[in-house]
């Protein structure tokens, strides 16, 4: 009597089985415009100082500190500096050797 099991095939075997069908795209080289890029920093900043700023007039003596606006403020730095670096990376994918220079030397600071 031979017991063979039947083993299914598990999810990674599914997902890798499918995964060269469905092509990454391309990513796009600095596709952004430095003006788009400038807009959305200064958006992200003023959410930034908005939220700071109803912080600090909401309290309030005997009124206990609300954490969640410091988790949100923490939220929108994060988005901000994810923005950055991703300008960063689609700038450093461009080649040039001057862009090269300028933002190893940004990434420095």
């Amino acid at each position: 009597m031979s017991t063979k099991t039947e083993t299914k095939p598990s999810a990674t075997q599914a997902n890798a089985t499918e995964a060269p069908a469905k092509a990454k795209p391309a990513r796009s080289v600095a596709s952004e415009p430095p003006e788009k890029f400038r807009a959305a920093l200064q958006e992200l900043e003023t959410e930034r100082t908005a939220l700071a700023k109803s912080a600090i007039e909401n309290m309030k003596p005997g009124k206990p500190f609300d954490p969640a606006v410091v988790r949100q403020i923490n939220k929108v730095e994060t988005r901000k500096n994810r923005l950055i670096v991703s300008r960063f990376a689609s700038l450093l994918r461009k080649g040039s050797p001057e862009i090269q220079t300028i933002v190893h030397q940004l990434v420095e600071l």
